[in-house]
């Protein structure tokens, strides 16, 4: 598998005369990257895969890798991990280039559809998935951020049992390799060393990023440690990356055992299409799907199968295999096997592409030339410019008046740009701000796709801004962050607020109708899609999994990933998923330990 860039991309050099007619170096360096890390890791062969196993699990995403390693734990089980990307890339590892895997062969590439309320500029927002082991957790930007303890606490009072805070904390932490020691010395309730997943401090530490964290203090908000008892403040964040590189799912989980564990089956490029299931007696027996060369499979599972395929791709895959809303599947003449509220509930952390900050003397533009020199000390040792995620590394989070909780409601994330294009954190000239609303009202649906469900991506309308505090605790958020300019640090490195030009709000500048127009037209997400699998108990209408993640009403099937989640979480998602998959592992362990036959 070799890594083929977005179409923002496309346009790339071939390094020999026509260089000189590349739109801008940006586009030149990433050629470079493509040439020199575009290609897949090495990997042995793959064995044959036996026509039945004890377990399938369908997505090696965050959930996905987790529950391969933790499955196989046990030797007389045998598990096949089934992906449809391929394997990951060496451009993967490097912390530096989440946002160029947008559009690229690597994402799903999908698209929301635009309503009355959001995403109108483009007729629709991007949401990116990554499509290859390792999943998103192959492709987003590393933030560890578990969210608030009062998230689980809302699960388990809303009757998912088993499912509050000191119930999953230990779940966090048995993943958890924290290389902080500060931190885990500070808090040793809160975290841990040892498991599969490291977290880090990244060694490169951006300027900008130093500066916005600075300024927030000045403000008077408290350095913290997010995932420990204190939520509202500002903190440099660890990174799901060790020594300088990216730990995706895949790296932590699934490297390490890959060629130790003689039950463990792993094909890429595998497309489920369907779940088999028994009409009579409501039983998950087999997956069929699309290898590599085309050709149709069929693999059947004695214990259970297990869906992992992400927000999108799990509540697509039930409905075409007769699970979900009775009215939806009767539209595309879908045999109903259970009539469920897949695909409903979708929540997402919204915000605004606009809010932009102008650096006048923290600009880190470069030539290629010295691009390229950060390259070569990146590749030598992972250290340097390009073993940061540049200003993302500074998140902060604020209370606005429509919290009644001591909790935070918005989150800001900082995002490099140059040029109005996304870039590296090496070279930019402005910082694109993400006001983020961790806790939105309003809710949206994914539905199968009438021109070709199986094929063809599924409808995803999020329905932002549709119900009220949404725009308003946003434009609170965005007032709040304003207030940043007036510090000394910011007004000492000359950043300033720009006024950036969108050609559909005509509103005067910084006026609330303004932002409010760009909620409406240039709607932006931190790409947290969750919800669209519902926890629940059985007397939850929209519940589609209970509190074991067992499909209502079909045996042997589980959903496992981050679809389950009643409620989104005041964070970043990946952590969480992975903290779902280690908990769902030891719930299927002890199924089948007291399993009576």
């Amino acid at each position: 598998m070799v890594w083929i860039p977005g179409p923002l991309f496309q346009d790339l050099c071939d390094l020999g005369e026509k260089c000189t007619t590349c739109p801008s170096q940006t586009i030149m360096f990433i050629t470079i990257l493509s040439i020199l890390l575009g290609n897949s890791k090495h990997r042995k062969s793959s064995r044959e895969i036996t026509r039945e196993l004890d377990f399938i699990i369908v997505g090696a995403g965050s959930a996905g890798c987790v529950l391969a390693n933790r499955l196989t734990e046990k030797k007389n089980w045998n598990v096949l991990l089934l992906e449809a990307g391929g394997e990951e890339l060496r451009i993967n590892e490097m912390p530096s280039t989440p946002f160029i895997f947008f559009g690229s062969n690597i994402d799903w590439n999908y698209k929301t559809e635009a309503d009355e309320n959001s995403c109108r500029a483009d007729n629709g927002c991007m949401m990116p998935r990554g499509k290859l082991m390792g999943g998103t957790s192959s492709t987003n930007g590393m933030l560890y951020v578990r969210g608030s303890p009062s998230d689980f606490n809302d699960w388990a009072k809303l009757g998912n049992k088993g499912w509050s805070y000191k119930d999953v904390l230990p779940y966090f932490k048995k993943s958890e390799n924290n290389l902080d020691d500060n931190i885990v010395k500070a808090n040793p309730y809160y975290h841990n060393k040892g498991g599969y997943l490291a977290v880090e401090k990244l060694s490169y530490h951006d300027k900008n990023a130093q500066i916005l964290t600075k300024a927030w203090q000045e403000l008077g908000y408290e350095y913290i440690d997010v995932n420990a008892n204190k939520q509202i403040g500002v903190m440099n964040i660890q990174t799901t990356t060790l020594n300088g590189k990216r730990q995706s799912s895949n790296d932590a989980f699934i490297d390490p055992i890959r060629e130790k564990r003689g039950n463990l089956f792993i094909e890429t490029e595998a497309l489920v299409r369907k779940i088999k299931i028994n009409s009579k007696t409501k039983e998950a027996i087999g997956v069929e799907y699309i290898n590599k060369n085309g050709e149709k499979k069929i693999v059947f599972a004695k214990k259970e199968i297990i869906i992992s395929a992400g927000t999108i791709d799990s509540p697509k895959l039930l409905m075409l295999s007769g699970i979900g809303p009775s009215k939806e599947l009767k539209k595309h003449n879908i045999n109903i096997i259970k009539d469920l509220q897949v695909g409903q509930n979708l929540q997402d952390h919204v915000a605004i592409d606009g809010l932009r900050i102008k650096l006048n003397k923290t600009s880190t533009e470069k030539s290629l030339k010295k691009r390229i020199h950060d390259l070569e000390q990146y590749l030598k040792n992972q250290t340097g410019p390009l073993s940061s995620i540049g200003p993302l590394e500074s998140a902060a989070f604020v209370k606005t008046s429509f919290e009644k909780e001591n909790q935070p409601d918005i989150e800001y994330n900082f995002v490099p740009f140059s040029n109005n294009i996304i870039t590296l954190p090496n070279s930019y000239n402005m910082i694109n701000v993400h006001p983020i609303l961790l806790t939105p009202n309003s809710r949206g649906t994914i539905t199968l796709n009438a021109t070709d469900p199986i094929n063809s991506p599924p409808i995803i309308r999020q329905g932002f801004f549709s119900k009220n505090p949404d725009r308003q605790r946003l434009l609170e958020g965005i007032r709040i962050f304003l207030k940043i300019f007036k510090t000394k640090i910011f007004q000492d490195n000359k950043m300033t607020l720009m006024k950036t030009f969108k050609p559909l709000c005509k509103e005067k500048f910084n006026s609330d109708d303004y932002w409010y127009c760009l909620m409406k037209y240039y709607t932006n997400t931190d790409y947290h899609p969750v919800g669209t699998c519902k926890m629940g108990p059985k007397s939850d209408k929209e519940a589609v999994v209970d509190s074991e993640l067992k499909v209502y009403g079909i045996k042997k099937l589980r959903v496992v990933d981050a679809s389950i989640m009643p409620k989104i979480i005041r964070g970043n998602t990946n952590a969480p998923t992975i903290m779902i998959a280690e908990k769902a592992s030891d719930m299927i362990k002890n199924y089948w330990k007291f399993k009576i036959f």
